[in-house]
């Protein structure tokens, strides 16, 4: 079906299938069982004092309400002999129903309120000290994320930003090489159109790209994991995004229709069968950027599509349990075209036809069920790929990349609680990872290799709570083993114990300390490289294929205090201690694989080298209520490594500050539920260090005709630092009692300040020229919900 008609059949459907509107509901299980909980007190309102609207779960434990204005409402659970929950941010809007199921763990005495943003019930591992959680309601509130959670990332302590045009994160002085993605408990390839974006050699990397492979109206309980991780999280040395699917409406049909200057987005779910309560999910999107480019706004060029579609299928088991399905594929393009004009042309570049093209799919199953009273187990298998090509030919040369990535995984999870006081979890993530590429420039082959490894991790947990719960212990074992099927196997081990301390020191001020142990393989092209190992018939003699984990042992202390229902602070501590990173053979040299995110010819390596990264953060939080939120954090960290040479060197990503400054303001404009409206300004202000980068060779750059970077001495000089304002306007409308309606104005950048992105070699102009990131983005956007 084209297109275009499928846009206008979603735009005309009947509204006189939508049953029921602005309304509440959601289900409240026992977070360690899974079974319902029935006479759970619900309070409801849009200010501290919660006292709205108060309802009760029924004998299945569900709940739901259908007499809440729309607007932003904040939800207290309460029950004897659990903990209280507090969900902040719940959205009711009209021609949606907001569901928020949740689960309630057992207590021996009543604990001071825990508030959420999760709306679902956790079946992963223990979670994480240093865990950031994404919403889907924050990335269409927060400025410029333009609906993706790792740009939403980016306002919280310790995460910035590699480039613009990517959503690269380098975590606590950690490259964006050192982040994991992982979809429903399993890792999977990079999930990110245009995995190009924003690099030196405009070549693809394993960890970013232009904007995620699917919409953020998929999303619930996704977080990013940073600082000590428990068990159950492996091969990841600077964060973890786990994201999850939320489930389909199972009740009534929904629809979503998004478009603006970057594309449209079409969503729709509803029930397959309700007696059976099974549901679907599905969302399209079609995008290129054609249309900022024809207002002026620059992306080296280039012209920029991507299209995606994204569906998942759940089904309800016996007993409670739970069956997924679900898919995602997509394709992105970005193509140069040469000035057709000799007398445009102003770099090298403009030599060149450049066309990058990037194919990515992941399709999987999970199951979720009780086993008997006090067990639940869960398992999920995904299969997920990568394709990507570059070509470049102008001026004389040919320059040709291929490469893909494959990945096989499950994982399976059993947890069993023993008593009030005692739980245990252990599980088992399993990958075959395969990888193969090739680079080449006229005849000259660049990169060239072939990889097909697997990667075990099988992990336990224990988790005990002393009978006032003042203080929590967890104690985790994650181990982790490698193994390379090759001529000449290689294989690898690593034992990570991992253990967190938690001490109330009052009602609201909380103390943890969590230390563990931690490690992740390279890039999977660096064990593939052949080039650099010519004439080698020996293991020894391929020294990259015998490299194993980059492992590390860091430390984290925080204090928290909750100042009321609405305040949150935290200040953080941390401390890793990286060894047996990649380094060069050649005991005078500065390279190590700490500081490379990209696809490039590499020496002969040995794993000898180090690093280290120490820091403090601190901040702020107000979550949504009256119409106003905050949130203000700054971190301070220094980012160091040792190469070869013996010698210690600030690290690529050591931009030393961070600092955000991130506030909202909604204002109604009437209190008729039919016809609200609100006015809102959204607002974030980032300040940060400059990353450190090797200076230019110009004689080099000059007989390579691309640019040779003089590593000798690392990464020695700091870029000026990095300032950008971002500004979202909305105006919300619901209409009626069946639909509601958002049109915004994002700006990315709204000051035009010309942050530097790198410097390089131009071989037109012969001289060396500084590349700078984006300028002033908008994004006009126009939703529309029934």
């Amino acid at each position: 079906m084209n297109i275009y008609k499928f846009f206008l059949l979603v735009c005309l459907l009947p509204t006189a299938w939508i049953a029921g509107a602005q309304r509440l509901r959601g289900i409240v299980r026992d977070a360690d069982r899974g079974t319902p909980l029935a006479g759970v007190s619900i309070s409801l309102g849009q200010t501290e004092d919660i006292d709205h609207l108060a309802i009760t779960t029924g004998a299945d434990g569900a709940f739901a309400t259908d007499a809440l204005a729309p607007g932003y409402y904040r939800c207290f659970f309460s029950l004897k002999d659990y903990e209280p929950l507090l969900v902040s941010e719940v959205r009711i809007a009209s021609g949606k129903e907001t569901i928020i199921d949740v689960a309630m763990r057992t207590s021996a005495t009543a604990l001071p309120d825990v508030t959420i943003k999760a709306t679902s019930p956790d079946r992963r591992p223990l979670q994480a000290l240093g865990e950031i959680p994404l919403t889907r309601e924050q990335t269409q509130r927060f400025p410029a994320t333009f609906f993706d959670p790792a740009r939403l990332a980016l306002a919280y302590p310790g995460v910035a930003n590699t480039d613009d045009q990517a959503n690269g994160l380098t975590i606590r002085g950690n490259g964006p090489a050192s982040l994991r993605w992982r979809l429903e408990g399993v890792d999977i390839v990079n999930p990110n159109h245009l995995p190009n974006a924003g690099t030196l050699g405009d070549r693809p990397t394993a960890s970013s790209g232009g904007v995620l492979l699917f919409s953020a109206q998929l999303l619930d309980n996704s977080s990013l994991l940073t600082g000590a991780f428990p068990a159950g999280y492996g091969d990841a040395l600077g964060g973890i995004m786990d994201m999850s699917w939320r489930r389909g409406n199972r009740e009534q049909r929904e629809y979503t229709v998004q478009a603006g200057l970057v594309g449209i987005d079409l969503a729709a779910e509803g029930p397959l069968d309700k007696k059976h309560r099974h549901s679907y999910l599905a969302n399209y999107r079609y995008s290129t950027v054609g249309l900022l480019g024809l207002m002026g706004i620059s992306f080296g060029g280039e012209t920029i599509n991507f299209q995606d579609l994204s569906c998942k299928l759940d089904f309800a088991g016996k007993n409670g349990g739970e069956w997924s399905v679900f898919s995602a594929g997509g394709l992105s393009a970005n193509i140069f075209t040469p000035p057709g004009d000799t007398a445009d042309v102003q770099g090298y570049k403009d030599l060149f036809d450049i066309e990058f093209n990037s194919r990515t799919y992941m399709a999987g199953i999970s199951h979720w069920a009780p086993l008997g009273r006090d067990m639940w187990w869960k398992f999920s298998i995904i299969s997920s790929g990568q394709f990507n090509r570059r070509q470049a030919i102008g001026a004389g040369i040919r320059e040709n990349d291929e490469n893909t990535e494959n990945r096989f995984g499950a994982s399976a999870t059993l947890f069993r609680r023993l008593n009030d006081q005692n739980r245990l979890q252990a599980g088992i993530n399993a990958q075959h990872l395969h990888f193969d590429g090739m680079a080449t420039r006229d005849s000259n082959r660049l990169f060239n290799g072939d990889l097909a490894a697997a990667l075990i991790q099988p992990w336990a947990a224990w988790e005990w709570t002393n009978r006032p719960g003042h203080i929590a212990v967890r104690l985790g074992l994650h181990t982790s083993f490698f193994k390379i099927h090759d001529l000449f196997p290689s294989d690898d081990a690593s034992i990570e114990p991992r253990l967190l301390l938690t001490q109330r020191l009052s009602k609201r001020h909380t103390l943890a300390l969590g230390i563990g142990g931690c490690s992740q393989l390279a890039p999977l092209w660096m064990y593939a490289d052949l080039l650099a190992l010519q004439g080698g018939s020996t293991p020894a003699e391929y020294p990259n294929r015998t490299l194993g984990f980059t492992r590390a042992w860091q430390a984290n202390l925080r204090y928290s205090w909750q100042s009321g229902e609405l305040w949150i602070m935290k200040a953080e501590l941390y401390y890793q201690r990286l060894r047996e990173a990649p380094v060069s053979l050649n005991t005078h040299d500065a390279f190590s694989m700490l500081n490379i995110s990209e696809i490039q010819a590499l020496p002969a390596l040995t794993a000898r080298g180090l690093g280290e990264n120490k820091g403090l953060e601190l901040s702020v939080e107000r979550y949504l209520s009256k119409g106003w939120f905050l949130l203000v954090n700054t971190t301070l960290f220094d980012a160091r490594y040792r190469g070869s040479d013996g010698r210690w060197r600030a690290a690529r990503w050591n931009i030393r500050h961070i600092a955000n400054l991130t506030a909202g303001k909604e204002w109604e404009r009437n209190h008729w539920p039919e016809r609200l409206r609100a006015f809102g300004v959204n607002g974030r202000l980032t300040w940060a260090g400059g990353q450190y980068a090797a200076p230019v060779d110009e004689t080099a750059s000059a007989a390579a005709k691309t640019t040779v970077y003089d590593l000798s001495d690392g990464y020695s000089g700091q870029q000026p630092g990095f300032v950008r304002l971002d500004v979202r306007v909305y105006w919300r409308r619901n209409i009626g009692l069946r639909r509601n309606s958002i049109f915004a104005m994002d700006f990315q950048n709204v000051a035009i300040r010309k942050n530097v992105a790198y410097r390089y070699y131009d071989p037109y102009t012969s001289r060396v020229e500084t590349k700078t990131q984006l300028g002033l983005v908008p994004n006009l956007s126009w939703r529309l919900e029934f």
